[in-house]
């Protein structure tokens, strides 16, 4: 029996990112992981800082992981997009840049504490957290 498919659209303010069809969808919100399929009930949910997995089916070959830096998903039953504030392929991440953004990050973090500087602090959790969210992707099967 084939599994039924819906298709996945995912945009940022450089364009899109991706743009096919699957046969499961697995965001990351605020209350957890949340998985779509073809006719799941509509609905709107914001989007942290996470992966993403484009499933394309239920073998796991072929499926799409993506670095996602918020935004939100919105699903009518048919049909997925992703309006993300960043995305980025698994296949497209670069790992040094994504090292050296981890490291520049843990420097403001620490320097944020010496200072006592909360706003300091706030912005190089955010990047650590995009940072080590985009290693983890990398480095998926």
């Amino acid at each position: 029996m084939a599994d039924a498919t819906f298709h996945v659209s995912i945009v940022t303010p450089d364009g899109t990112v991706y743009n096919e069809e699957s046969t499961m969808l697995v965001v990351t919100t605020e209350t957890g992981e949340l998985g779509l399929m073809a006719d799941h009930l509509p609905l709107i949910a914001a989007l942290t800082i996470g992966e993403l997995t484009v499933k394309h089916s239920d073998t796991g070959d072929h499926d799409t992981f993506v670095a996602v830096n918020g935004g939100y998903v919105k699903f009518d039953g048919k049909n997925a997009e992703v309006i993300a504030d960043s995305a980025e392929l698994q296949s497209e991440i670069d790992v040094n840049r994504a090292k050296n953004a981890k490291e520049r990050a843990e420097k403001t973090i620490q320097h944020a504490r010496e200072v006592e500087d909360p706003d300091e602090l706030a912005r190089g959790q955010v990047h650590l957290a995009r940072a080590l969210n985009r290693l983890r992707v990398s480095s998926e099967s």
